[in-house]
Parts: structure tokens; C-alpha cells; sequence
């Protein structure tokens, strides 16, 4: 779910910063944009340019250092309320507390 939100985010022109702990599903989630991105310029929905500058604004980040810096901050964690409000609340600067 979170990789949806990422592409249709960095092909509405926004820079994304997309988090994982683990590096293989960073890489999974990469892959996976990359591969829509690619299908739509076959498609002729995108052009080539398009699709680089799209990935061009998306970053893989296993720390939420990037995240304190952010202007919006989408949470998109399995479906548990403490992980989730404890990973969101690990990436808002601390004095925002």
C-alpha cells in the first residue's frame, strides 16, 4: 500500500522519501514502482522523461531521520495502532512535543 501512495505521489510531482526498516522491501517497493512506471510508458500514458524525473523524486530511507524534515508524513503500517502512532511519532521532530 505504501509504494501505491509513493508512485502516485511522485507522479503527481511530489519528492517522496519512502521507509522501511528492512531493505528488501525498500528494494521490493522500488522494483514494483519501477515496473508501473515502465508499463505506462509502454502504454504511451507517460513518456520516458516523465517516468525518470518521477523517479528521480523518490528516495528509500531505512531510518526516519528524513522523515523529521518533512512537510506531510503519510503512515502506511500494518494494521496496528501502536506501530503505526509509535512510528509516526518517532519521525515528528521533538519540539513539535
Amino acid at each position: 500500500m505504501g509504494s501505491g501512495i509513493a508512485q502516485n505521489a511522485v507522479t503527481s510531482g511530489f519528492t517522496v522519501t519512502l521507509n522501511d526498516q528492512r531493505q528488501e522491501a525498500l528494494d521490493r517497493a522500488k522494483a514494483n514502482i519501477e515496473k508501473a512506471l515502465n508499463r505506462e510508458v509502454e502504454k504511451g500514458r507517460m513518456t520516458a522523461e516523465d517516468r525518470d524525473a518521477s523517479l528521480a523524486r523518490l528516495t528509500c530511507s531505512a531510518t526516519l531521520d528524513n522523515a523529521k524534515d518533512a512537510d506531510l508524513v503519510i503512515e502506511a503500517i500494518i494494521e496496528d495502532l501502536y506501530a503505526g502512532g509509535k512510528a509516526v511519532l518517532e519521525s515528528v521532530s521533538r519540539e513539535w512535543l
